[in-house]
């Protein structure tokens, strides 16, 4: 493993030998498909509508087409009244696999496993597994900065809880459309070292 060095200046893209920490924040939108139990409680508005806020995320970029890393999304959803500032936290483990163009602009696929909490203000009132599937395409500006737009299907599983205003709200899954635009960073981390010979 040789260290890193400072090869990535120009405006062709980076060389595949090079593993990235890349890292960077992200405006999000979660668009509510289907809230599933968590709005059948009887004569009440549903608690769980669209909403925005932010994602930062970090993680590496292998030598391949590979990228591993993990992200914290908090967004401000519409409670319908019920919560005074209702927030939805997630915290995944995120996986891309890059399709690789030897362009500026790459597309790729994404996979995502972790945990979703809902609440009023900063309060987590249920809770519950969460996972995604997606897609997204990313520009590189220059070497080390990239921006993107990536679109994603989330389902999330809420437990029973009762609310402010007392309702309860079954347990149960929620679908979701998520969109990001994405200003993420990359820098070197070490140079693969692709001059091992095979022995037999």
């Amino acid at each position: 493993m040789a260290p890193a060095l400072d090869v990535i200046a120009g405006d062709h893209p980076p060389p595949t030998n090079i593993v990235y920490f890349q890292y960077g924040v992200a405006f999000a939108a979660e668009i509510v498909s289907a809230p599933g139990p968590i709005c059948d409680a009887p004569g009440v508005p549903c608690i769980l509508g669209p909403g925005g806020g932010i994602a930062i995320r970090a993680g590496f970029r292998g030598a391949g087409p590979i990228y591993l890393g993990g992200a914290y999304e908090l967004t401000k959803q519409d409670p319908s009244k019920l919560y005074r500032l209702a927030l939805l936290q997630q915290a995944r483990a995120e996986g891309r696999y890059y399709f690789t163009t030897a362009r500026v602009t790459e597309p790729y696929a994404a996979v995502s496993l972790g945990v979703a909490g809902y609440g009023n203000e900063w309060s987590v009132d249920t809770w519950g597994p969460a996972g995604s599937v997606g897609f997204g395409v990313e520009y590189q500006v220059t070497r080390r900065t990239v921006v993107g737009v990536a679109a994603n299907y989330r389902i999330l599983y809420f437990s029973r809880f009762t609310d402010t205003s007392g309702a309860s709200h079954q347990p149960g899954i929620a679908q979701l459309i998520g969109f990001d635009v994405l200003l993420e960073q990359r820098d070197p981390s070490y140079v693969a070292d692709k001059t091992a010979r095979k022995t037999d």
